[in-house]
């Protein structure tokens, strides 16, 4: 039976706001490449996401659920939020292939529609634009291809393609990186 990663462990949260913050970062000066989106950035982003967090199993960061013997505790991972089970763990690398060709089918479209540096200028652009990040939000949670970390990850992809057609990361990373990056007050001096 795997070793289950349900939480992150407490202890970890500065460093993990920090993480977040900085894949964030790297998202805002990528934005503008219009790279082509993959399983393998979502893998990268959640490797550096967990990097110096406490994992129950250190390849949970960044390998998908699946049958690959190099990663055993991920054969036969399944995991249920709430009520909803994920898509099971054998199905997971064919329900990744069909995200990443549809995600590469959408933006394709939207990039002959909205030029680099420009805002979806019509109705229809920006309702497109937003289907893509529902989609690709929502896509990803329900395959939760990761062993944990599937709601930051989702989060990133729709902050990615936000980006990609020069919207805010407007999605709320959680930990909420706002309380540690807003300024704090000074003190007075006296």
């Amino acid at each position: 039976m795997p070793v289950a990663w349900n939480e992150d462990d407490p202890r970890d949260e500065a460093v993990l706001v920090r993480n977040l913050s900085q894949v964030l970062r790297e998202l805002v000066q990528g934005s503008r490449l219009r790279q082509v989106p993959s399983v393998a950035m979502a893998q990268e982003w959640h490797r550096k996401i967990y990097e110096g967090i406490r994992l129950p199993v250190a390849y949970y960061a960044g390998e998908i659920r699946d049958s690959d013997p190099k990663f055993p505790e991920l054969d036969g991972y399944e995991v249920q939020v709430g009520r909803h089970l994920g898509v099971p763990s054998a199905q997971v690398p064919s329900e990744l292939a069909n995200y990443e060709a549809a995600l590469r089918e959408a933006v394709a479209v939207l990039d002959n529609e909205i030029p680099i540096f420009r805002y979806p200028d019509d109705p229809d652009q920006f309702l497109s634009l937003l289907t893509l990040l529902a989609y690709a939000h929502g896509e990803w949670v329900r395959i939760h291809p990761f062993a944990n970390g599937n709601g930051r990850t989702a989060r990133l992809w729709a902050n990615w393609c936000a980006l990609r057609y020069n919207l805010p990361a407007f999605v709320r990373l959680k930990p909420m990186l706002d309380q540690y990056l807003s300024p704090r007050p000074r003190r007075s001096a006296s």
